[in-house]
Protein backbone atom coordinates (compact mmCIF):
# COMPACT_ATOMS: atom_id res chain seq x y z
CA UNK A 1 0.00 0.00 0.00
CA UNK A 2 1.08 3.62 -0.78
CA UNK A 3 1.66 4.64 3.16
CA UNK A 4 3.11 8.46 2.12
CA UNK A 5 0.83 8.84 -1.30
CA UNK A 6 4.03 9.52 -3.27
CA UNK A 7 2.57 7.02 -5.93
CA UNK A 8 4.67 4.12 -4.70
CA UNK A 9 3.81 1.08 -3.02
CA UNK A 10 4.69 0.88 0.51
CA UNK A 11 5.14 -1.83 3.08
CA UNK A 12 4.01 -1.88 6.79
CA UNK A 13 4.55 -4.53 8.68
CA UNK A 14 4.43 -5.99 12.36
CA UNK A 15 6.80 -7.61 14.37
CA UNK A 16 7.23 -10.53 16.88
CA UNK A 17 7.51 -7.66 19.92
CA UNK A 18 4.63 -5.70 19.29
CA UNK A 19 6.18 -2.69 16.72
CA UNK A 20 5.23 -1.62 13.84
CA UNK A 21 7.93 -1.03 10.92
CA UNK A 22 7.77 1.44 8.02
CA UNK A 23 9.27 0.39 5.13
CA UNK A 24 9.39 3.89 2.71
CA UNK A 25 9.82 2.57 -1.50
CA UNK A 26 12.45 5.39 -2.79
CA UNK A 27 12.55 3.92 -6.52
CA UNK A 28 10.87 1.70 -8.67
CA UNK A 29 13.19 0.70 -11.25
CA UNK A 30 15.27 -0.81 -9.55
CA UNK A 31 12.94 -1.13 -6.38
CA UNK A 32 14.42 -0.01 -3.02
CA UNK A 33 12.87 0.39 0.42
CA UNK A 34 13.98 2.78 3.50
CA UNK A 35 13.47 1.45 6.72
CA UNK A 36 11.76 4.59 8.61
CA UNK A 37 11.06 4.63 12.15
CA UNK A 38 8.74 2.74 13.58
CA UNK A 39 5.01 3.97 13.52
CA UNK A 40 4.57 5.93 16.89
CA UNK A 41 1.49 6.80 19.18
CA UNK A 42 1.68 10.18 20.53
CA UNK A 43 5.21 10.48 21.16
CA UNK A 44 5.44 6.84 21.73
CA UNK A 45 6.56 4.04 19.60
CA UNK A 46 3.28 1.68 18.89
CA UNK A 47 3.82 -1.51 20.72
CA UNK A 48 0.46 -3.18 20.12
CA UNK A 49 1.28 -6.80 21.74
CA UNK A 50 2.96 -9.62 20.82
CA UNK A 51 3.18 -10.17 16.87
CA UNK A 52 1.24 -6.99 15.79
CA UNK A 53 -0.26 -7.61 12.72
CA UNK A 54 -1.70 -4.26 11.27
CA UNK A 55 -3.95 -3.40 8.20
CA UNK A 56 -4.19 0.29 6.79
CA UNK A 57 -8.04 1.02 6.01
CA UNK A 58 -10.01 4.23 6.39
CA UNK A 59 -12.04 3.65 8.94
CA UNK A 60 -14.14 5.97 9.62
CA UNK A 61 -14.72 7.28 5.75
CA UNK A 62 -12.81 10.84 6.50
CA UNK A 63 -10.50 10.28 3.19
CA UNK A 64 -7.65 9.49 5.65
CA UNK A 65 -5.91 5.85 6.58
CA UNK A 66 -6.13 4.75 9.88
CA UNK A 67 -4.57 1.48 11.52
CA UNK A 68 -6.20 -1.53 12.69
CA UNK A 69 -3.89 -3.71 14.17
CA UNK A 70 -4.57 -7.14 15.67
CA UNK A 71 -1.78 -9.58 18.08
CA UNK A 72 -1.23 -12.54 19.50
CA UNK A 73 -2.06 -11.31 22.98
CA UNK A 74 -3.90 -9.85 24.71
CA UNK A 75 -5.65 -10.57 21.30
CA UNK A 76 -7.78 -7.62 20.96
CA UNK A 77 -8.16 -5.25 17.66
CA UNK A 78 -6.87 -1.80 18.15
CA UNK A 79 -8.26 0.90 15.92
CA UNK A 80 -5.92 3.96 15.59
CA UNK A 81 -7.57 6.88 13.99
CA UNK A 82 -5.55 9.06 12.09
CA UNK A 83 -5.61 12.68 13.13
CA UNK A 84 -3.73 14.47 10.79
CA UNK A 85 -3.52 13.57 6.47
CA UNK A 86 -3.97 10.66 4.18
CA UNK A 87 0.44 11.83 3.01
CA UNK A 88 1.64 11.92 6.86
CA UNK A 89 -0.69 9.84 9.00
CA UNK A 90 -0.49 10.92 13.01
CA UNK A 91 -1.75 8.67 15.52
CA UNK A 92 -2.62 10.47 19.28
CA UNK A 93 -4.44 7.36 20.86
CA UNK A 94 -6.66 3.86 20.33
CA UNK A 95 -9.64 2.14 21.02
CA UNK A 96 -10.62 -1.30 21.14
CA UNK A 97 -13.04 -2.67 18.40
CA UNK A 98 -16.21 -4.08 19.68
CA UNK A 99 -18.29 -6.76 19.24
CA UNK A 100 -21.75 -7.10 20.69
CA UNK A 101 -20.35 -4.36 23.34
CA UNK A 102 -17.32 -6.15 24.44
CA UNK A 103 -13.67 -6.22 22.87
CA UNK A 104 -13.03 -8.61 20.11
CA UNK A 105 -10.41 -10.63 21.88
CA UNK A 106 -8.74 -13.77 19.81
CA UNK A 107 -4.96 -15.29 20.71
CA UNK A 108 -2.84 -14.78 17.93
CA UNK A 109 -5.12 -12.86 15.91
CA UNK A 110 -4.69 -11.20 12.48
CA UNK A 111 -7.65 -8.95 11.12
CA UNK A 112 -8.47 -8.14 7.38
CA UNK A 113 -11.14 -5.60 6.20
CA UNK A 114 -13.13 -6.06 3.48
CA UNK A 115 -17.20 -5.78 2.22
CA UNK A 116 -17.67 -9.67 2.09
CA UNK A 117 -21.11 -9.28 1.44
CA UNK A 118 -21.27 -7.53 -1.30
CA UNK A 119 -23.75 -4.45 0.70
CA UNK A 120 -21.30 -1.94 0.04
CA UNK A 121 -20.07 -1.98 3.82
CA UNK A 122 -16.76 -2.47 5.61
CA UNK A 123 -16.73 -6.08 7.05
CA UNK A 124 -13.77 -7.88 9.35
CA UNK A 125 -12.33 -11.08 9.25
CA UNK A 126 -10.14 -12.55 11.99
CA UNK A 127 -7.43 -15.61 11.50
CA UNK A 128 -6.52 -16.76 14.86
CA UNK A 129 -4.51 -19.60 16.50
CA UNK A 130 -6.27 -22.70 15.94
CA UNK A 131 -6.30 -21.83 12.36
CA UNK A 132 -10.39 -20.56 11.84
CA UNK A 133 -11.16 -17.94 9.81
CA UNK A 134 -14.17 -15.79 11.33
CA UNK A 135 -16.42 -13.21 9.42
CA UNK A 136 -17.88 -9.96 11.45
CA UNK A 137 -20.21 -8.57 9.34
CA UNK A 138 -20.66 -4.44 9.90
CA UNK A 139 -24.28 -3.75 10.61
CA UNK A 140 -24.02 -0.09 11.40
CA UNK A 141 -22.27 2.07 8.69
CA UNK A 142 -19.08 2.73 6.63
CA UNK A 143 -18.46 5.94 8.98
CA UNK A 144 -19.43 3.78 12.20
CA UNK A 145 -18.99 -0.01 11.64
CA UNK A 146 -20.86 -2.11 14.42
CA UNK A 147 -20.75 -5.71 14.58
CA UNK A 148 -22.55 -8.05 17.00
CA UNK A 149 -21.64 -11.51 15.94
CA UNK A 150 -19.59 -13.24 13.85
CA UNK A 151 -19.51 -16.68 11.72
CA UNK A 152 -16.99 -19.15 11.22
CA UNK A 153 -16.36 -19.46 7.93
CA UNK A 154 -13.04 -21.35 6.99
CA UNK A 155 -10.63 -23.70 8.95
CA UNK A 156 -7.33 -23.79 7.34
CA UNK A 157 -6.48 -27.35 8.76
CA UNK A 158 -3.39 -26.30 10.78
CA UNK A 159 -2.90 -23.67 13.63
CA UNK A 160 -2.54 -19.71 13.03
CA UNK A 161 -3.97 -18.36 10.08
CA UNK A 162 -3.26 -15.78 7.95
CA UNK A 163 -4.84 -14.64 5.26
CA UNK A 164 -5.67 -12.19 2.42
CA UNK A 165 -8.98 -11.78 0.48
CA UNK A 166 -9.56 -10.73 -3.43
CA UNK A 167 -11.54 -11.35 -6.07
CA UNK A 168 -8.90 -14.36 -7.25
CA UNK A 169 -11.01 -15.31 -10.50
CA UNK A 170 -12.50 -11.80 -11.01
CA UNK A 171 -16.04 -13.31 -11.08
CA UNK A 172 -17.15 -10.42 -8.59
CA UNK A 173 -17.43 -12.20 -5.55
CA UNK A 174 -14.56 -12.19 -2.83
CA UNK A 175 -12.08 -15.18 -2.70
CA UNK A 176 -9.62 -16.26 0.24
CA UNK A 177 -5.78 -16.80 -0.32
CA UNK A 178 -4.95 -18.55 3.42
CA UNK A 179 -1.85 -19.96 5.14
CA UNK A 180 -0.71 -21.75 8.65
CA UNK A 181 1.53 -23.01 10.15
CA UNK A 182 2.05 -25.67 7.72
CA UNK A 183 3.59 -23.28 5.14
CA UNK A 184 1.35 -24.39 2.05
CA UNK A 185 -1.17 -21.82 0.94
CA UNK A 186 -4.50 -22.37 0.22
CA UNK A 187 -7.14 -21.15 -2.19
CA UNK A 188 -11.13 -20.55 -1.50
CA UNK A 189 -13.02 -19.90 -4.40
CA UNK A 190 -16.71 -18.58 -3.34
CA UNK A 191 -18.94 -20.11 -5.92
CA UNK A 192 -22.10 -18.28 -5.17
CA UNK A 193 -24.21 -15.85 -3.19
CA UNK A 194 -27.67 -16.31 -2.17
CA UNK A 195 -29.57 -13.80 -1.28
CA UNK A 196 -32.37 -16.33 0.44
CA UNK A 197 -29.16 -17.88 2.20
CA UNK A 198 -28.02 -14.33 3.95
CA UNK A 199 -31.76 -13.65 5.02
CA UNK A 200 -31.78 -16.81 6.82
CA UNK A 201 -28.17 -16.47 8.03
CA UNK A 202 -29.11 -12.94 9.58
CA UNK A 203 -31.55 -14.80 11.83
CA UNK A 204 -29.15 -16.67 13.05
CA UNK A 205 -27.81 -15.22 16.28
CA UNK A 206 -26.25 -15.51 19.32
CA UNK A 207 -26.85 -13.30 22.56
CA UNK A 208 -24.97 -13.60 26.36
CA UNK A 209 -27.46 -12.37 29.39
CA UNK A 210 -25.38 -10.50 31.57
CA UNK A 211 -22.18 -10.44 29.83
CA UNK A 212 -19.79 -9.48 30.99
CA UNK A 213 -20.43 -11.10 34.16
CA UNK A 214 -18.70 -12.52 37.13
CA UNK A 215 -20.29 -16.33 38.20
CA UNK A 216 -22.31 -17.56 35.13
CA UNK A 217 -23.78 -16.51 32.04
CA UNK A 218 -26.44 -17.94 29.45
CA UNK A 219 -25.89 -17.85 26.07
CA UNK A 220 -28.91 -18.16 23.99
CA UNK A 221 -29.43 -18.52 19.77
CA UNK A 222 -31.76 -17.84 17.46
CA UNK A 223 -32.28 -19.83 14.32
CA UNK A 224 -30.55 -23.09 15.77
CA UNK A 225 -31.52 -26.50 15.50
CA UNK A 226 -30.19 -28.75 17.81
CA UNK A 227 -26.52 -28.73 17.80
CA UNK A 228 -23.30 -28.33 19.95
CA UNK A 229 -22.06 -25.23 21.74
CA UNK A 230 -18.37 -25.17 22.58
CA UNK A 231 -16.33 -22.09 24.96
CA UNK A 232 -12.24 -21.62 24.08
CA UNK A 233 -9.92 -19.38 25.75
CA UNK A 234 -7.93 -16.72 24.57
CA UNK A 235 -5.01 -19.53 23.36
CA UNK A 236 -8.02 -21.73 21.53
CA UNK A 237 -8.37 -24.20 23.86
CA UNK A 238 -11.74 -25.68 24.59
CA UNK A 239 -13.20 -25.31 27.84
CA UNK A 240 -16.53 -27.48 27.15
CA UNK A 241 -18.12 -29.02 24.59
CA UNK A 242 -21.96 -30.08 25.24
CA UNK A 243 -25.33 -30.54 23.44
CA UNK A 244 -26.99 -27.13 22.36
CA UNK A 245 -30.71 -26.51 21.93
CA UNK A 246 -31.58 -23.22 22.12
CA UNK A 247 -29.85 -21.96 25.31
CA UNK A 248 -27.26 -22.80 27.28
CA UNK A 249 -25.90 -21.98 31.22
CA UNK A 250 -22.38 -21.42 32.04
CA UNK A 251 -21.28 -21.71 35.55
CA UNK A 252 -18.10 -20.02 35.07
CA UNK A 253 -17.38 -19.88 38.78
CA UNK A 254 -14.37 -21.10 38.57
CA UNK A 255 -12.92 -20.20 35.56
CA UNK A 256 -10.22 -17.71 35.49
CA UNK A 257 -11.16 -14.63 34.64
CA UNK A 258 -10.39 -12.88 30.95
CA UNK A 259 -11.93 -13.16 27.43
CA UNK A 260 -13.62 -16.20 26.15
CA UNK A 261 -15.53 -17.15 23.00
CA UNK A 262 -18.72 -19.34 22.67
CA UNK A 263 -19.05 -21.52 19.49
CA UNK A 264 -23.03 -22.53 18.71
CA UNK A 265 -22.64 -25.16 15.75
CA UNK A 266 -25.55 -27.11 13.60
CA UNK A 267 -25.89 -28.28 10.18
CA UNK A 268 -26.65 -25.06 8.89
CA UNK A 269 -23.33 -23.61 10.26
CA UNK A 270 -22.06 -21.55 12.98
CA UNK A 271 -21.67 -18.45 15.30
CA UNK A 272 -19.85 -17.08 17.58
CA UNK A 273 -19.72 -14.50 20.26
CA UNK A 274 -17.04 -13.09 22.74
CA UNK A 275 -17.58 -13.36 26.55
CA UNK A 276 -15.87 -11.10 29.01
CA UNK A 277 -15.54 -12.84 32.65
CA UNK A 278 -14.86 -10.23 35.53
Amino acid sequence: MDYNNDGMLDIIVGERYGQIHYYRRTSEAPITLTKEADLVCGATTIDAGSNSAPVCVDWNEDGKRDLLVGNESPGNLRLYINESSDDDPVYNSYSLIQNSGVPIASYRNCPQVYDMNLDGMKDILIGVNGGQIYYYENTGTNENPVFSGSEYIISTGSGGARFWIDDWNEDGLPDVLASNFNGFIQIYIQLFQSIEEEETAALRTLTASGNPFSGSVVISGNGFNSGTISIYDLQGRTVLSEPFTGSFAWNASEAAAGCYFAEVRDTQGSAVIDLLKL
